[in-house]
């Protein structure tokens, strides 16, 4: 993107945050502009003091706790909803649970047309020494950035799904781009496998090849199973906990659809 447009597009950002609609409340994301979740870590990075910020989209309002730039948790929604993880406070220990927050945000509003913003005093929430997980934090976690820029669709699957991997190999163009735990056995894998795998999947496909998540099922010596996913000239080799293979394939499907 050229400098003048990127700076047109920072000055229309900074124009919406000032609309408001006829309720007061403030309008953080019009069209999908910027993502919604996007907007709404814009908005926890914003507060300082603790404040219950209400979000509406559409039918449902997402209240949330919000102090010292850090997401507490979710207060509540409505109309009534049975996520596990409203009245929770999230904590980067607790892996599954700043996920589930994740899936929560981005099923209610992901694809909203209009959120808004109230800003409203706190509700008593979780327990004074529990902080809950900084706005760059989730952004980090959640594969993307508070400038509204995403991570490449590989980068956010790795990022969205790190707790269900033990160990990863990422490669593009044949480059090394990250690793994390023990790759020794992925890295066999990417040696001999690999490419071969490629070229006989190319000869069943009509066209170009898309994003493919494969499963392999007792790829390591002791049985256990690793995944490859293709993109384009990007491979991406994990191993990971079986309980997590549902989310992490439906993961797949909303980050590349």
């Amino acid at each position: 993107m050229s400098e003048p447009n990127a700076l047109a597009q920072k000055l229309a950002i900074l124009a919406l945050r000032e609309t408001v609609d006829d309720t007061g409340a403030r309008i953080i994301s019009e069209g999908g502009n910027p993502d919604p979740v996007t907007a709404i870590l814009r908005e926890v990075d914003d507060t300082v003091l603790e404040r219950c910020l209400a979000f509406d989209c559409g039918t449902a309002t997402i209240n949330v706790i919000a102090a010292g730039r850090r997401l507490r948790g979710i207060y509540s929604v409505s109309p009534d909803h049975d996520a596990k993880i409203i009245g929770q406070v999230l904590s980067r220990e607790e892996p599954e649970g700043v996920q589930a927050a994740f899936d929560l945000l981005n099923d209610l509003c992901g694809e909203a047309d209009r959120l808004t913003v109230r800003s409203m005093p706190p509700e008593p929430f979780g327990k004074g020494g529990e902080r809950g997980v900084s706005a760059n934090g989730l952004a980090e976690l959640w594969g993307i950035t508070t400038d509204g820029t995403p991570k490449p669709p590989m980068e956010q699957f790795l990022s969205v799904n790190a707790a269900a991997f033990s160990s990863v190999l990422h490669i593009r163009g044949g480059e090394v781009v990250s690793t994390a735990g023990d790759f020794k056995a992925l890295q066999k894998i990417w040696k001999t496998q690999v490419d071969a795998f490629r070229e006989a999947h190319k000869k069943t496909l009509r066209g170009e090849e898309g994003a493919q998540l494969v499963c392999l099922e007792g790829a390591f010596d002791d049985g256990s199973s690793a995944a490859m996913a293709l993109c384009e000239n990007e491979v991406a080799l994990v191993a990971y906990n079986t309980e997590r293979f549902g989310h992490m394939q439906s993961s797949w499907h909303r980050i590349f659809a």
